[in-house]
């Protein structure tokens, strides 16, 4: 099995911040998982930043975040733009909405209930959550969040009337 040693470093320039990638990954490890960049580079792509189970072997769309001097490639498997940020916090919101403006969700939420809900990384609900907490839409407790303002409990067939 080949080491780490055996890949090329980048040459300075060779990739930049947001470039798209082929990734094939390789393994895991405590950080998160060791993927072959363009079949000539070693990266990393960290565990805060997996959107979904992954599998060495596994060939798949990602993202260059940045190169550290010492050459080694942080990667991201989520898409890093503008339009996504925007619709993963359209989708929060479009959440809680649903539950009444409540959501039993935090920042400490498990990877997997976030991926299940939002199909998004632990990381970028983290981000989405703290702009929206910026832009004062919601607040963001120890075990829930909630909507600033109040929301309308959704409509309900089977409720009383009065």
């Amino acid at each position: 099995m080949k080491q780490d040693k055996d890949y090329e470093l980048p040459a300075p320039g060779a990739l930049q911040a947001r470039q798209p990638v082929e990734l094939e990954v390789l393994s895991k490890t405590e950080l998160g998982y060791k993927a072959l960049v363009d079949d000539r580079y070693i990266g990393l792509i960290y565990q805060s930043e997996i959107s979904q189970p992954l599998e060495p072997g596994q060939y798949l769309k990602g993202w260059v975040k940045g190169v550290r001097p010492d050459g080694k490639i942080d990667l991201s498997i989520t898409l890093l733009d503008k339009e996504s940020r925007e619709e993963l916090e359209n989708a929060i919101l479009q959440y809680l909405k649903s539950r009444g403006g409540v959501a039993p969700l935090s920042d400490k939420s498990p990877p997997e209930l976030i991926y299940r809900l939002f199909a998004t990384s632990k990381g970028s609900f983290k981000r989405a959550l703290g702009r929206l907490k910026n832009r004062d839409l919601i607040f963001i407790g120890r075990d829930e969040i909630r909507t600033t303002t109040p929301v309308e409990k959704p409509f309900s067939p089977w409720g009383r009337k009065k």
